[in-house]
């Protein structure tokens, strides 16, 4: 019982840990630059570890259209992108290390559908 309350404790204490250390700024002061790849790999997570089966689908629908659209790497192939966020997905717990985080996240993620969603309707009255 004791090895499951340590093993417990040390994944809460790196939950916790790593997502600050990834937000950390580096000595030269310079905060690093999510490339946009990561960035969807990270959105397409928190939609899973937050929202709703529904949520998520519809979140991933809409990001594949971003992606084919080229909102989110410009001048690459989408299937290179695709293969590309596949890989570079992180755990969801390093992302959202608590369910009381996904409030804020949830936000972030429907200001970014509502803004890909005037996006992507402008690129297809082109």
């Amino acid at each position: 019982m004791r090895a499951h309350l340590e093993i417990g404790a040390f994944v809460a204490v790196w939950a916790i840990a790593v997502p600050l250390t990834a937000n950390a700024q580096p000595a030269g002061g310079m905060v690093p630059v999510l490339s946009g790849e990561q960035q969807e790999a990270d959105y397409r997570v928190i939609a899973a570890r937050c929202g709703t089966p529904a949520y998520e689908k519809a979140f991933f629908k809409q990001s594949k259209a971003a992606v084919a659209a080229g909102l989110v790497s410009k001048n690459r192939n989408p299937a290179e992108v695709e293969k590309t966020i596949t890989a570079l997905r992180r755990s969801p717990f390093v992302l959202v290390a608590a369910p009381a985080d996904c409030g804020d996240q949830l936000k972030m993620l429907a200001e970014l559908r509502t803004s890909r969603s005037s996006l992507l309707k402008t690129r297809r009255a082109q």
